[in-house]
């Protein structure tokens, strides 16, 4: 009888891990990816603060729900709520958080991702963080995307891409970078480089040319900006 109960019960967590890894959040128009799995935790590599808290934000935004930015205090990477209604993540949707040691700064994150009522959360951490002796090892990373699956929220590692990177249990590891803006693109555009490095589902892929629409509330291929036009002259 204990047999067949833990039979059910896998095969529940199993249904359960399904449903959110087919609800991915969409990240790009026209890109070949599905999109970021929720239940999962993904990296994301950024050569500027600026460039990785805008994806971040973005990807939390389309979450629809109640988000959780984690940082510690001696960097300066505690996300700017206005800064981020550009991205669609409004200050009524975004929890703050700031503690003053990194084991903190891990067990809140774990917590936020176990909480049903969290449908995303956010781990910035500072380069000091990442260089040399790195914080972020398989167990640590391994915790968090347990806790990811037994919430259901997507949980993003914001780290920035200097040297190596440890192995980490992540689900997708992307990285992203300014890009120069396409002739075509609008003044208040944001062009950046997007590439994803790692999957586990699936092969690597990029670097992509992409272009911020605030308008549109889009991020979207930067090639297919100038389309329209020339498809129309055919």
């Amino acid at each position: 009888m204990l047999t067949a109960l833990r039979a059910r019960v896998a095969r529940l967590e199993g249904s359960l891990r399904n449903r959110h890894s087919r609800d991915a959040i969409p990240i790009c128009d026209g890109l070949p990816v599905d999109g970021l799995a929720r239940a999962a935790v993904h990296d994301v590599l950024a050569t500027s603060p600026g460039c990785g808290a805008a994806l971040c934000a973005l990807l939390l935004a389309r979450t629809g729900g109640t988000v959780l930015w984690i940082a510690l205090e001696q960097d300066g990477l505690l996300a700017w709520p206005p800064g981020l209604v550009r991205f669609g993540l409004t200050p009524a949707k975004l929890v703050l958080a700031r503690t003053s040691r990194r084991s903190d700064a891990l067990w809140a994150m774990e917590e936020a991702l176990r909480c049903p009522a969290v449908s995303g959360a956010v781990l910035a951490l500072p380069p000091e963080q990442t260089a040399g002796h790195h914080p972020l090892d398989l167990t640590a990373t391994r915790r968090l995307q347990l806790a990811a699956e037994a919430g259901g929220a997507l949980g993003l590692l914001l780290r920035p891409d200097v040297g190596s990177v440890a192995p980490s249990a992540t689900t997708t590891r992307w990285r992203i970078s300014a890009h120069p803006a396409e002739a075509e693109a609008t003044l208040d555009a944001e062009c950046w480089q997007l590439e994803l490095v790692r999957t586990k589902a699936g092969r690597p892929g990029g670097p992509w040319a992409v272009t911020w629409n605030a308008a549109a509330g889009q991020l979207v291929l930067a090639a297919t900006i100038a389309r329209p036009a020339r498809q129309a002259a055919r």
